[in-house]
């Protein structure tokens, strides 16, 4: 794995190594915190943090050997980095004041460039523990390691999409360094750049629609921006130096990096078109890979949303409506809904909205069944534990019930069938009810043979949670063909399935 060095770069050292530039971390939409970087102006590499105009620059580390590659958490209390003080490079995190530093990785390999998820739940690292450098992911634990590439050649320096999607990468697997996404499982990993210099270092843009990243492609680093799918690609610096380590501010409006273009690597800032470069850290030593620390915005009002509720119809056991929400927010807002029950989530759903007055309907999944669900509200940017609100939402079932599964078997309470042979004269139908028909409704099952016709019809006064209907032919073989069999309580279509003989 080709990765930043761990004692004092030279200049030509650093050219052949800004290739594999730290970690990069995409940040969500936010207020501009601090930016943390790593600094050998003790001696050794060390994580600082500054304000963004470069003042009260302090030390957050004073580990005798190297710690380097700071990422914040979304939050911005915490910050992992990577640091071999017990003889491996291995992946730590600590509070943004530097306190409870504490060890999340342990293994004989290196394991590097951390970089958490949106929701603080996660972070993606770079390790070698497999024998090549491919991408892996955690809980903020620790815990959960498991691998995300298996390429023959490195794969480094993840970067996680601010919605929590995919996950941008710098490989090797195409005999030249690109820049590749995939999706947070590890599955559709794409290729996003082909020039034939080399692309490193993505860092997403808090909106989600860019990717920054360096390239030599024009003869030096320099930093350039792309759109998410890999379009429109442009460069942002221009100078006979080295720019590398792209990252954007929470806000999307700068980019700070490292550049040696006065002769030593610093800390700078520009706006995020490439203007109004500005160098933020003047130490005689080396000062590289930033990371932008996102501060939530002030919650929106405690009563934002005054009113959540399910609006639509049922049609055969499938609900087909939206999520209404109303309310009030003073200022414009992003609103973040997240629809739960139990541990599934429903939808995610952000809501921008203008101050004053609002009404908005949300389509849901058909999937939905009968029962309560909570609705969290927050803002784009505030982590996922910190929501403003929590309503409570209620999905009333038809009056003739729901039905969420059903199915044929040969045998009464058999397990399910598709096809049957030829010689069948026996069928069972069975339908779960996760919402009982109304007392008073008459459950009745009717089966419709090959020709469209009404085969059997069978009533019982009213289901329990699983009710189940016997079509038999005097043990004389059933027309083959497609048959349905359709439930209704009362006169209402409840659900229906169907099976082929033959």
């Amino acid at each position: 794995m080709r990765t930043r060095a761990l004692v004092p770069l030279s200049v030509g050292v650093a050219v052949l190594l800004a290739c594999v530039a730290g970690a990069v971390h995409a940040a969500s939409a936010a207020f501009n915190g601090k930016i943390a970087f790593a600094s050998a102006r003790q001696g050794g590499y060390d994580i600082y943090a500054m304000n963004p105009d470069a003042s009260d620059q302090q030390r957050l580390t004073d580990a005798p050997q190297t710690d380097i590659e700071p990422s914040w958490s979304p939050d911005g209390r915490r910050i992992a980095f990577t640091s071999n003080r017990d003889g491996n490079d291995e992946i730590y995190v600590m509070r943004a004041d530097g306190g409870a530093q504490t060890r999340l990785t342990s293994n004989p390999a290196t394991d590097r460039t951390p970089t958490w998820s949106p929701g603080g739940r996660d972070i993606a690292f770079t390790s070698e523990r497999d024998g090549n450098a491919d991408i892996y992911v955690m809980t903020e634990d620790g815990s959960g390691q498991r691998r995300l590439t298996s390429s023959p050649l490195p794969d480094v320096n993840p970067a996680w999409s601010p919605d929590g999607s995919r996950i941008a990468f710098q490989s090797t697997r195409d005999g030249n360094e690109e820049i590749y996404v995939m999706n947070v499982d590890g599955g559709a990993q794409t290729r996003l750049t082909t020039a034939a210099g080399a692309d490193v270092s993505p860092s997403w843009a808090p909106d989600g629609k860019s990717i920054a990243f360096a390239s030599n492609r024009d003869g030096n680093f320099e930093l350039y921006v792309m759109s998410a799918d890999g379009t429109g690609q442009t460069r942002l610096t221009r100078n006979l130096d080295i720019d590398v380590d792209p990252a954007w501010s929470p806000n999307g409006a700068l980019i700070a990096f490292t550049s040696n273009r006065d002769g030593n690597y610093e800390i700078y800032s520009m706006n995020a078109d490439g203007s109004a470069a500005t160098r933020l850290t003047t130490s005689a030593a080396e000062d590289t890979t930033p990371d932008w620390q996102p501060l939530a915005e002030p919650p929106p009002p405690a009563d934002a949303v005054k009113q959540a509720a399910f609006r639509g119809s049922w049609k055969e056991s499938t609900y087909r409506g939206a999520l209404e929400v109303s309310g009030r927010v003073s200022r414009a807002a992003v609103l973040t809904l997240a629809l739960r029950q139990g541990r599934r989530v429903w939808l995610n759903q952000t809501l921008p909205l203008p101050a004053g007055t609002f009404r908005r309907s949300i389509p849901v999944p058909r999937g939905l069944l009968p029962g309560t669900y909570q609705l969290d509200i927050g803002l784009v940017g505030s982590p996922a534990e910190k929501t403003s609100q929590r309503k409570v939402v209620v999905l009333r079932p038809p009056a003739e019930g729901v039905v969420s599964r059903a199915w044929v078997s040969d045998v009464l309470g058999g397990v399910p069938v598709l096809r049957f042979p030829r010689t069948t004269s026996l069928v069972a139908a069975h339908f779960r009810f996760a919402a009982l028909p109304r007392p008073g409704r008459v459950v009745s099952v009717a089966w419709y043979d090959p020709a469209g016709r009404l085969a059997r019809s069978i009533r019982k006064p009213r289901a329990a949670s699983v009710v189940s209907f016997l079509a038999t032919r005097n043990r004389a073989p059933m027309p083959a063909g497609d048959w349905q069999v359709v439930v209704r309580a009362g006169g209402t279509v409840a659900g229906r399935v169907s099976y082929r003989i033959g």
